[in-house]
């Protein structure tokens, strides 16, 4: 996805990255350091195979978390928003056809207010309750449009 576009396109990333918000000039979040990235990774990927908790859920965790992670220099959005439509699609087939990174494009402000929130207080569940929220709005939309 990143080939061309970046020096490390395909690799964890070496150096420290952080996400600065364009208006302030401030760091919101700032990604794990590099040397634990590849642990982190196979940890999140190992718990997303293992959990019983319902998909819905373990999409919205695992999506939240790779972001935390953070293990691209960059991509890190893109590539999270692709595993959590993967993940659903998987548990049902529409939600290939309602990809993540559709549903989230008219509130993508929220979308980050809600990350760095979370990553404030160290937790997931708003990010979770926000993600099932614009999930819940696009299958009632499309719904509607049947």
């Amino acid at each position: 996805m990143m080939r061309g576009l970046t020096a490390e396109s395909g690799e964890y990333r070496s150096g420290a990255v952080g996400v600065v918000d364009s208006s302030t000039g401030k760091i919101i979040h700032f990604g794990t350091l590099p040397q634990y990235v590849p642990e982190a990774v196979e940890n999140l990927l190992n718990w997303a195979e293992e959990s019983t908790v319902h998909m819905l859920i373990k999409s919205c965790v695992f999506h939240y978390e790779f972001e935390v992670i953070h293990p691209f220099s960059d991509g890190n959005g893109r590539v999270g928003r692709l595993w959590h439509t993967l993940m659903m699609s998987k548990w049902n087939p529409v939600f290939a056809w309602l990809p993540v990174e559709s549903m989230i494009h008219n509130r993508q402000e929220e979308y980050y207010k809600v990350i760095r929130y979370c990553n404030n207080v160290c937790e997931s569940t708003e990010f979770i309750a926000f993600m099932l929220d614009v999930i819940n709005e696009v299958l009632t939309e499309a719904a509607d449009g049947i």
